[in-house]
C-alpha cells in the first residue's frame, strides 16, 4: 500500500516507522524540510525498541502535491490545529479512492470534513 505520512512530530515517526516496518510504500511530508536534514543526510531513522536497534529507509520530501500524489492511505497524526492548513494544501490534490485519517480524533477532522466538502470533495 502506498502511505502518505504528514507531520513531523512522534506520532508521525512512530507511523513512519510502523507502515515502513509492515512493508509499505510510505513517502513522508513535513511543512519544515530543514528538521528533516539529519534524516535525509543518514537516509532513514533509527528505531530502537524491545527488538534493539534498526535503520529504517525513508527519505522525507517538502513536496506536498509529490508525497500526496497516488496514496491509497493519507495519515496526519498532527494537532488539530494544523489540519486546517493540511486540509487546505489536500483539498486540490485529492484523488478518487484515497482516504485520509487522522488520528487521534480530534476536532480538526470536522474542520478537515468542511474544508474538503467546500471544495467539492464527497466526504
Amino acid at each position: 500500500m502506498k502511505i502518505t505520512v504528514l507531520g513531523g512530530g512522534n506520532g508521525s515517526f512512530a507511523a513512519v516507522a510502523d507502515f515502513i516496518e509492515a512493508g509499505h510504500d510510505v513517502r513522508w511530508w513535513r511543512r519544515n524540510p530543514e528538521f528533516f536534514a539529519e534524516i535525509v543526510e543518514a537516509g532513514g531513522i533509527t528505531v530502537t525498541d524491545f527488538k534493539g536497534s534498526r535503520n529504517l529507509p525513508v527519505v522525507p520530501t517538502d513536496d506536498f502535491a509529490a508525497a500526496v500524489d497516488g496514496a491509497d492511505l493519507i495519515i496526519s497524526p498532527t494537532l488539530a490545529n494544523a489540519q486546517e492548513d493540511l486540509a487546505t494544501r489536500l483539498a486540490p490534490l485529492m484523488q478518487e479512492g484515497q482516504v485520509i485519517y487522522l488520528p487521534p480524533g480530534t476536532f480538526g477532522s470536522y474542520l478537515m470534513m468542511k474544508i474538503m466538502r467546500d471544495a467539492g470533495m464527497r466526504v
